[in-house]
């Protein structure tokens, strides 16, 4: 079995930068999405896991405030630790109660035995992604993000992530926003580097609309000094 493929170092990011700009509707992404930054892979585990289950549908800002004060009231981070926080004090962290059930469960798991995560290392990206989404409260994007930040995975694509079918729909000059089937025929000619295909089209529509926010502001300082 081969092993997983993975983006290891400031080369395949270079391999992969080569390969998808062979698609000529990624020709207009690249030159504004600027240089990819190669990103080392952040830590792995139990952490990693829950960080990204607590950052669905926040902010940035929001995410870290209310990971840090979930670090500080555990302690040790710990999946022991998890499952004996009581509710009103995982409520005051910030923490929903779905996402409390969602972080519990994973600890379950993961004493239980059904959620080995050093194993995925050695797991092929689908295999990887079915045992992960197997526990109750890790669906298909939490799996995807942990595939592609904690393990440095090189051709995970995250067809449920809104925003990227967003980014897709306006790179690609789509009529409307396209379907997880759609995103994944779309992506087909850029494997096996989607990660970085998905980077970019996440950096493009960050641009655009850093874009879009200074055109306003200088629209309305004008309009101040007008009057």
């Amino acid at each position: 079995m081969s092993r997983p493929h993975r983006i290891a170092n400031r080369q395949h990011l270079e391999q992969a930068l080569v390969h998808l700009s062979n698609d000529p509707r990624l020709a207009a992404v690249a030159a504004r999405a600027g240089a990819i930054p190669f990103r080392a892979r952040r830590a792995e585990g139990f952490e990693a896991l829950i960080s990204i289950v607590v950052s669905q549908q926040l902010s940035v800002a929001a995410a870290d405030t209310i990971f840090g004060r979930l670090k500080a009231q555990l302690g040790p981070f710990v999946p022991q630790k998890l499952l004996a926080a009581e509710e009103k004090d995982l409520r005051h962290c910030g923490l929903s109660a779905p996402k409390q059930r969602h972080i519990k469960s994973i600890a379950a798991a993961i004493l239980e035995g059904t959620l080995d995560l050093r194993c995925l290392r050695r797991m092929q990206d689908d295999d990887a992604r079915a045992h992960l989404v197997a526990v109750k409260g890790i669906g298909p994007w939490t799996a995807d993000i942990y595939l592609m930040s904690a393990l440095g995975r090189a051709d995970i694509w995250p067809i449920g992530d809104v925003g990227l079918q967003a980014a897709t729909q306006r790179a690609l000059g789509l009529k409307k926003r396209p379907s997880e089937q759609q995103m994944e025929r779309l992506s087909k000619v850029w494997r096996p580097w989607r990660t970085i295909a998905a980077r970019m089209l996440w950096i493009h529509e960050d641009r655009i609309r850093r874009e879009k926010k200074l055109a306003q502001a200088a629209l309305r300082a004008k309009k101040r000094k007008q009057r």
